[in-house]
């Protein structure tokens, strides 16, 4: 059943969920806050629906209003214009409960012009008393989701970085701003990747067998990135990446032991194959690609800190050519860094905590860089910690009189 209420108050929407209440189910585990567009938002709402019947939640999808056109026209206030286009902001409103509104009740809100301003006094009123608040971008990646209004409200913030057109650069602008209790969908698809990789590589481990890690997948695609980097991570090995045009995801993850190759990749939507040396036949698994509803019920779950994905996604914040240099040499990010400086003859003076640390400062000295990671490195934009001003500071000009001190 939905109930549309139009040019309405928080006020009244809190009277009509309460005639409601007996509707919908009596015990929710938490606030499912969605901040949409209307393009996106009843995919959204199945995703939620069907991840409230294994979490059930009230869920209240904030519909962000639409932008005027190229001619400059002014989009109609609502989808049935029954504001004018003279009026002050306003607020729209649906109550779903039932079949409707999966396992708890669904409140869509629509702010108009200046209610649009201050989404999150709008949703306070509706938020479950005692219970978790989570806070999900099904459509949009906002600056610093930490800092959105919305995102104020929840401990738990989860954007979803692969539905963006570009979802690797998307992804890498969250890594400086990502603080705990953020998580993105691009890690949450490859949960189960993570998994057979990990079960896969172990023995080879063990055997000290392993050489090299190879990722294809899809170009631009966040959660091979992520994956590339979490193996870079946890291996001592050199991870090199494949771009594969025309594949959606990961394609195969191969591991080049002293025996031959173990790939792991994709056969369809909803297997993966294993091949191993000497094997006859591959061995098929079966692993379907994660859909919306899937991702989303297993951060619901877990509602705590991923501090793994966490600590991958500030890999992210390296500059590529040097990873790709410190991949090539063996070596850390950090000692390229001072082979460079050394390269360039610039006199620097590294942080050394302990004799190891100190031993790994002076390691760089046989690190040995190409011509072109010099200039490579030398174009990447630099950010100085203080500039001259073009007139000094007025303490600087001030004459102090000490005559009068005691």
């Amino acid at each position: 059943m939905i109930t549309t209420l139009t040019a309405t108050t928080t006020s009244r929407i809190v009277s009509r969920l309460v005639e409601h209440e007996g509707t919908s189910g009596s015990s929710r585990v938490l606030t499912l806050v969605i901040s949409t567009d209307e393009k996106g938002l009843e995919d959204a709402l199945c995703a939620a629906h069907g991840a409230s019947r294994d979490h059930p939640s009230r869920i209240i999808a904030v519909v962000k209003p639409p932008e005027e056109d190229t001619a400059g026209r002014v989009t109609p206030r609502s989808r049935d214009g029954h504001v004018p286009a003279q009026a002050g902001g306003h607020l729209d409103a649906e109550i779903r409960v039932g079949h409707d509104a999966g396992a708890g009740e669904t409140l869509v809100l629509r702010p108009w012009d200046e209610a649009a301003l201050h989404t999150d006094t709008l949703v306070v009123p509706f938020l479950l008393p005692d219970a978790p608040v989570v806070v999900w971008w099904p459509t949009t990646v906002p600056e610093i989701p930490s800092q959105d209004p919305l995102g104020r409200l929840g401990s738990t913030r989860i954007t979803n970085t692969p539905a963006q057109d570009f979802p690797a650069r998307a992804l890498r602008a969250l890594a400086p701003v990502s603080v705990r209790g953020d998580i993105d969908l691009a890690w949450t698809r490859i949960t189960l990747w993570r998994a057979m990789v990990a079960s896969t590589l172990d023995p080879l481990l063990r055997a000290g067998s392993l050489r090299e890690v190879v990722v294809a997948g899809e170009p631009r695609n966040s959660s091979l990135s992520l994956m590339i980097a979490w193996l870079r991570l946890r291996l001592d090995v050199p991870v090199t990446r494949v771009d594969e045009e025309g594949f959606k995801g990961i394609s195969s993850i191969t591991a080049r032991t002293d025996d031959g190759e173990v790939i792991i990749a994709r056969h369809d939507l909803e297997r993966v194959t294993i091949t191993r040396p000497g094997s006859p036949e591959p061995q098929v698994v079966t692993m379907a690609r994660r859909e919306p509803v899937s991702t989303l019920n297993e951060e619901l779950r877990r509602l705590t800190p991923d501090l793994v994905y966490q600590e991958v996604l500030a890999t992210l914040l390296e500059e590529p050519v040097i990873a790709a240099a410190a991949q090539r040499t063996g070596a850390t990010p950090a000692q390229v860094i001072l082979a460079w400086h050394l390269a360039e003859r610039n006199i620097t003076f590294p942080k050394t905590l302990s004799p190891a640390h100190m031993a790994d400062n002076l390691a760089a000295l046989d690190v040995e860089l190409t011509a072109a990671e010099i200039a490579t490195i030398n174009g990447i934009p630099q950010q100085p910690y203080y500039r001259i001003p073009d007139e000094p500071p007025a303490f600087v000009l001030t004459t102090n009189d000490y005559s009068q001190q005691a």
